[in-house]
């Protein structure tokens, strides 16, 4: 529904070398700038790629927040991912899973800005660490078996389509 923590990463990766800001310790820590925030939603909004039903992190560009410091640019990151995600919440039962449900800092960004109830999926006896494989796994069958894999009401495209063509090598 949203970028998730990929910026996040790419910003940390980026200015640290390390893989992600453990716990949003490094963005809790920072300002956000709201000039750059609103500047940059509001671009976002008014675009093309805002209208899409799911996206990647090729629809995102860092360079709003390149000449912020490590702190700022990670709490300003933080805050525009929460407010694309919030966007795109509601439901009123979410459960979150991945990487990014052990960043507290963007989950408590996030429910500040929706009125349903977030969970980790955790809490309903689900890894969520093995979400996302598990999902892929499942995908991955389904190409397998020649079935669709994207739908027109899930990512917007014009028909349902398979997740490709699998080359056997031996």
């Amino acid at each position: 529904i949203g970028p998730g923590n990929c910026l996040i990463d790419k910003w940390i990766r980026l200015k640290t070398g390390k893989m992600y800001d453990k716990k949003g310790l490094i963005a809790r820590s920072g300002t956000i700038d709201k000039f750059i925030l609103n500047r940059s939603l509001d671009n976002f909004y008014n675009s093309k790629i805002s209208k899409k039903k799911s996206y990647d992190i090729n629809d995102f560009d860092l360079s709003f927040v390149k000449e912020l410091t490590l702190r700022n640019g990670a709490s300003t990151l933080t805050e525009f991912t929460a407010d694309i995600c919030s966007k795109k919440m509601t439901n009123k039962n979410i459960y979150v899973s991945g990487g990014g449900r052990k960043n507290t800092f963007l989950l408590e960004r996030i429910k500040k800005k929706i009125k349903s109830k977030i969970r980790l999926i955790d809490t309903i006896g689900i890894d969520g660490d093995f979400v996302e494989s598990q999902a892929f796994a499942y995908l991955a069958v389904r190409s397998y078996l020649k079935l669709p894999i994207s739908f027109p009401g899930t990512t917007g495209c014009k028909e349902p389509s398979s997740g490709g063509v699998i080359i056997k090598s031996f």
